[in-house]
């Protein structure tokens, strides 16, 4: 029994008739679609601000990941904030966006377990606020896997 509606099944297969391939027009143009383009800009604006502000403070978020036992904090601090910053500028401004949302999602792969390792946390509070940070983070990792594909794509 297929998971497709037989309308879903007929419209996917009038998409590929009509394209030739797997991939419509209206595919192929999702990232000159007004949602799109309000999509990338937030998420990749909110990701530099969120670099920016790491930067800023940047003794405090070493001191933090220093607390947390992340390898080498002083070097890793700001160059995981260099390399978020710069993959959430190209991918809010669509520029060399594969190589922003592999950049993004590189940190996020990178920092969020050793940064919100809920699983090691005794107090109920703090665990909770480290899953949900952990949780956000892994929503924002399946967001820059989707802009990695759009964007190559797009190269």
């Amino acid at each position: 029994m297929s998971i497709l509606s037989q309308s879903e099944q007929q419209r996917d297969s009038a998409v590929g008739q009509r394209s030739g391939d797997a991939e419509s027009a209206s595919d192929r143009d999702v990232t000159a679609r007004p949602l799109f383009r309000l999509g990338r800009v937030l998420f990749g604006g909110v990701l530099a601000f969120t670099a920016i502000d790491n930067l800023r403070d940047l003794e405090g978020r070493i001191d933090y990941a220093d607390a947390k036992d992340a390898p080498l904090p002083g070097v890793a601090v700001p160059s995981v904030s260099g390399s978020l910053l710069l993959g959430g500028l190209s991918v809010a401004l669509w520029r060399a966006p594969a190589a922003g949302a592999a950049a993004i999602a590189s940190f996020l792969i990178g920092t969020t377990p050793i940064m919100h390792d809920f699983w090691n946390e005794d107090d109920p509070q703090q665990q909770q606020q480290e899953l949900t940070h952990f949780l956000k983070n892994t929503a924002l990792l399946g967001a820059a896997l989707a802009f990695l594909e759009v964007g190559q794509r797009d190269a």
